[in-house]
């Protein structure tokens, strides 16, 4: 019976988090549509941001450059445009993948330059690393 209630908390818990995970993702989506060379986006980390990933009990990724306090708040997100980084074209219907990446608050838009190369060839190749893998396990 405890199991079948905390079954039914987690669910009606992410319920209520969809909507600000929504709001998360349209805001992502309308700020990389307005700037349309970006891979990266650097934001403060907002509610909805892992929600899921916390409700299955994984921690988000994580990065702190190393020239950066290693015990400054993990506040901030940046937010990966995967396909752009690989440049792999958009689905037919639009859209995108992106990544979200739990780090420090990066104010300064020279680091942010800096720090977008890093996590854009990162991402790309632990995306084209993790297909490589696919690709062999279809061949074998």
């Amino acid at each position: 019976m405890a199991d079948r209630l905390l079954g039914i908390r987690r669910m009606r818990a992410q319920r209520r988090r969809l909507p600000a995970a929504r709001q998360v993702v349209l805001s992502d989506g309308l700020w990389f549509r307005r700037h349309g060379q970006a891979l990266v986006r650097f934001r403060p980390e907002r509610p909805g941001d892992f929600g899921l990933l916390n409700l299955q009990g994984m921690e988000p990724p994580a990065y702190v450059p190393a020239w950066l306090d290693p015990a400054a708040p993990l506040s901030w997100v940046a937010v990966v445009d995967v396909l752009r980084a690989t440049g792999l074209p958009a689905p037919v219907g639009g859209g995108s993948l992106r990544a979200r990446i739990r780090t420090v608050p990066i104010r300064s838009k020279r680091l942010q330059a800096k720090m977008a190369e890093v996590l854009a060839f990162a991402v790309c190749r632990d995306v084209l690393a993790e297909l490589q893998g696919v690709a062999a396990e279809l061949v074998a």
